[in-house]
This record gives structure tokens, C-alpha cells and sequence, in this order.
């Protein structure tokens, strides 16, 4: 599948500054024979210089052994339709010994040639992407790989989507010699048979005892300035069980929240509506207190809830919704949305991209963390239960 080329490339010998200094920072992926995808990523030299630590976990520092993660990553791909993804993966995955066969099982969701562990890991992602939620089977199985693994298996996700979006919506051209998929893609054949997941999801990993924290949880949490502080949030002190996580969404986290050259109204309902689909109570309910603050409404975010039809949207607000459902449903933002997010300067649109892939993975985390409410916050408000089910990918049980 291939997509229209809204951006080329760069010529390294017209680099800004900017980009130069970025481009050196990326190393080897800034080089003179870098990916085209990298090339492209230049335009946007926040958006590349922010995706490098987490990418640097998912490929070289995770616990999960390559071959693991090309294959999650392959998986992921192919479920968000980013044919020249699969390409660059597949062609290392060969490297690695994954076979043709093997491939077309990653594909089609036939793992029967899959051995028991890489099938878990397969399957491990057709949960997330469907429910956003791993079951305990594979919360147990992955989490034998090693203490970060789960972490690093809903990172490798979370940053697949996100580039994903990117290099769809982009229209980033296959290289030469490389192939893409090696059967028809089809939107069809996705994970979206018979998963589900609670509505209640379990309690598996609780705050941090500060009294308690490891020399390198407390480097972590020094690092994270308030957010690491014992006031913080309870997802904040349940993530620092995990600090190597921590640490790799770093800069990603910072672009998507501290540094977005988005407005905090657009930021905060582009989050929204992630959540939403992501269908995370905790997290919708922490940004609604964020939102009521800004001048948000209740009401307006019963039409971030129903959706991009919904007439309680107004003016850019629903613009928003869009996008964010253009992202999760078709994995590419269409001519009209991505001209809308020019207002906002050259990385309106990349800064888009990483709040809803950061979001997707907090909903991941949160969810599979089973993170309650914190004492006195609303969830979801009664009135919009009736928009709860049927718009995310999968059934609920």
C-alpha cells in the first residue's frame, strides 16, 4: 500500500541549523545513507530529535531479544497498515533468521509456525492494538522475558503507531531494493476477533513507597522535577516502578506535553479523544479536571466522547476530533486535516502525531496497570456511557 508523498525527503546540503544540529545528534540514522523515512522525519527536526531515546530503547537497550521486537514491531506495522515499516522490519527481521513463512504468520494471524513465546508476543500486540490492555496470560508470559519487559513491549507499540501515523501520513517512499508486504494487505485481517478486555481492569501494579525507591528510581524521579514528587500522580508513582521506561519516554513526553507548539485547548482535546478511544477512564479523568480548567465544558467533551459528527463540537475543536480519528481508525491524516494543523507552524502536525502516540501508550499502561481513580476524581460522567461502546476497535466483555 502506498500513500501520496506530501514530503520528500531532505537534501542535507540545505539544512537549517537546527537541522544539522539534529541530524548529528541522531548518529548513525543521521547520516549520509539514512533511511528516507529519517530524511523525511528532518523536516521536523523536534519531532525526530524527540522520538531518538525511545527508538534507541525499542531497537539496541530493551529487555525484549531482537528478534521479539522486530516481530512485535512487524505486527504492529502490518495492523496500522505502514507498508514501508514492514519493509525496513523485514528485511531485518531476515537477518535474523525470520523466514518467509514466519512472516506471512505475523501477517495473517495463522501463528501455527510461530514458536510458543513468539506467538505470545504476536498476540501480545493484537490485545493492545484491539483493547488496549494486556489479559494476564501475556501480561505473565512477556513478563518472564525480564523486570521491563511488558514496559518495553507497549513501548515498542506506542512508538510503532506513532511512526506509523507519520510515515502514512507523509507519504515516505519505499526505497530502492527493499520490498514491502509479501502478501496483500487487508484491513481485514486484524486482531479484532473475540479479544476483550474488563471494564474493571484489576490493580497489578501499585504507586511506589517513596520510603522505599532504589538509587535509580530516585535519580528518576529527580529528573522528572514535580511530576516525581510524592504529590504526583498515581500513574506517575506506578510508572517509577519502571524507571529504564521512564527514562526512554523522556524526551518524547516533554515534546508532546511541555514543548507542544500546539494550544492547550487543541492539546488537551487531541488527548481526549485518544483516551477516549483508548477507552482509559483514569487518564480521561485526569484531563478533564485540566480541561474544565481552560474554559472546556462538559458539554464539549460530550462531543469529544460521540465524536466527530457530534453537534456539541464547534469550529476547530471538531477539526481536532478528527484527526485524532483519522489516526486511530486509518492509521493517516487526510489533505484536509493536515493542511488545518499549518496554523500552528512547521511541527503543528508532528506535534499532533506524538500527543496521540503518547497517549495511546499511557492508555496502554494505564489500563494494563489497572491505575484507579485518584481519591475524589470523576470518571466518566453517566451521560456519556451511551458513547462508550462502538467506537473503539474491539468488544468489551
Amino acid at each position: 500500500m502506498t500513500y501520496p508523498t506530501r514530503v520528500r525527503p531532505v537534501d542535507f546540503a540545505d539544512l537549517s541549523p537546527r537541522q544539522q544540529q539534529v541530524r548529528i545528534k541522531l548518529g548513525p540514522y543521521g547520516e549520509e545513507g539514512a533511511s528516507a523515512m529519517m530524511r523525511t522525519f528532518l523536516h521536523y527536526p523536534e519531532f525526530a530529535r524527540s522520538i531518538g531515546r525511545i527508538g534507541t530503547r525499542v531497537t539496541l537497550t530493551g529487555d525484549l531479544p531482537r528478534r521479539l521486537s522486530v516481530l512485535a514491531s512487524l505486527r504492529t506495522a502490518w495492523l496500522c497498515g505502514a507498508e514501508y515499516l514492514w519493509a525496513h522490519l523485514r528485511a531485518e527481521g531476515g537477518a535474523l533468521g525470520i523466514t518467509g513463512p514466519e512472516l506471512r504468520a505475523v501477517a495473517t494471524g495463522d501463528h501455527a509456525v510461530l514458536n510458543s513465546i513468539e506467538r505470545h508476543v504476536v498476540e501480545a500486540i493484537d490485545e493492545l492494538h484491539e483493547t488496549h490492555y494486556l489479559s494476564e496470560e501475556k501480561w505473565y508470559r512477556v513478563g518472564r522475558l525480564g523486570p521491563n519487559a511488558v514496559m518495553d513491549l507497549m513501548t515498542t507499540y506506542g512508538f510503532l503507531v506513532t511512526l506509523s501515523a507519520a510515515v502514512n501520513s507523509m507519504g515516505v517512499r519505499l526505497e530502492d531494493g527493499l520490498d514491502g508486504w509479501d502478501v496483500p494487505w487487508d484491513a481485514s485481517v486484524t486482531a479484532g476477533t473475540g479479544l476483550a478486555a474488563p471494564r474493571e481492569a484489576p490493580k497489578r501494579v501499585f504507586e511506589a513507597d517513596y520510603a522505599l525507591l532504589s538509587p535509580q528510581q530516585v535519580e528518576q524521579t529527580n529528573r522528572m522535577g514535580r511530576r516525581g514528587k510524592p504529590t504526583t500522580s498515581k500513574l506517575q508513582k506506578a510508572m517509577i516502578n519502571y524507571p529504564e521506561f521512564l527514562r526512554s519516554m523522556a524526551p518524547f513526553g516533554k515534546r508532546a506535553i511541555d514543548d507542544t507548539c500546539l494550544p492547550p485547548r487543541v492539546w488537551q482535546l487531541a488527548s481526549m479523544r485518544t483516551v477516549w478511544l483508548c477507552d482509559s477512564e483514569y487518564l480521561w479523568s485526569q484531563h478533564r479536571k485540566a480541561c474544565l480548567a481552560l474554559g472546556v465544558t462538559d458539554e464539549d467533551l460530550a462531543g469529544v466522547a460521540e465524536g466527530p459528527r457530534s453537534a456539541s463540537l464547534k469550529d476547530f475543536d471538531r477539526v481536532v476530533v478528527g484527526a485524532v480519528d483519522e489516526m486511530y481508525h486509518g492509521n493517516r491524516l487526510s489533505d484536509a486535516n493536515w493542511k488545518e494543523f499549518d496554523r500552528f507552524g512547521p511541527e503543528g502536525i508532528t506535534d499532533l502525531m506524538l500527543v496521540y502516540g503518547l497517549y495511546v501508550l499511557q492508555s496502554c499502561v494505564a489500563r494494563t496497570f489497572g491505575t484507579t481513580l485518584e481519591d475524589g476524581a470523576l470518571g466518566y460522567l453517566p451521560e456519556l456511557d451511551r458513547f462508550r461502546d462502538g467506537q473503539q476497535r474491539r468488544s468489551r466483555g
